[in-house]
């Protein structure tokens, strides 16, 4: 039996489908259960899908999780790679903070997972791989505070790694308390996520410049 282009193109749509439906709800669950206490079954109702068709897709519970994570952060860090490396040092903070914003908003889920995953590492099998993906956006920013150190932007013994440890810190903890706010229990004070990347460029740039 042959088939047209179309009836072919709406098969590998349909495919696609089912595997987004599998990763996100694998992305809900191992971040709101950890990778122990979900189960496949947990996944197949969530997706509306049967259980071979996860396996089709993905192969064991293992290698799902492994495929989410290194998707998840592979997806984070070419956000980040996106920003032009060449911007003046203050422009490229408030760069890396207005795509730490959007990536948030557009991935609060697999935010989630990523913050449980270094927190709470007994939740979740080791995965180097991982590691290695979410220290790249770090790296970015510590070579960007070495470009800038030359250039006599900021004082010579400024470490760079402790800048962006600093930088990239400060966002997390401001994304981690928007989404308590906004998703577990109000917090008493309003938070403005833009004004607030702003003090912590100013707060960073006050200690770190000559």
């Amino acid at each position: 039996m042959k088939y047209t282009r179309e009836q072919l193109f709406k098969g590998a749509v349909e495919r696609d489908n089912v595997r987004e439906s599998i990763f996100q709800a694998a992305i809900e669950f191992f971040a709101r259960k950890g990778f122990f206490a979900t189960t496949i079954r947990d996944i197949v109702n969530k997706a509306d899908v049967t259980q071979p068709m996860v396996y089709y897709y993905f192969g064991s519970k293992e290698q799902l999780f492994t495929s989410v994570v290194k998707e998840m952060f592979t997806q984070i860090v070419d956000t980040y790679s996106e920003i032009n490396e060449d911007l003046p040092f203050e422009e490229y903070l408030a760069q890396i903070a207005a795509v730490g914003e959007k990536i948030f908003r557009d991935n609060q889920e697999a935010v989630l997972l990523m913050t449980n995953y270094f927190y709470s590492p007994d939740m979740y099998p080791h995965s180097p791989e991982a590691k290695k993906l979410v220290w790249a956006p770090i790296k970015m920013l510590a070579d960007a505070a070495i470009s800038a150190k030359k250039k006599g932007l900021i004082r010579k013994d400024v470490d760079e790694l402790a800048v962006a440890m600093f930088f990239f810190g400060a966002i997390g903890f401001i994304k981690t308390i928007n989404y308590i706010d906004e998703n577990v229990e109000k917090i008493p004070h309003n938070i403005e996520i833009e004004y607030t990347n702003k003090q912590l460029i100013k707060l960073l740039l006050k200690g770190i410049t000559k």
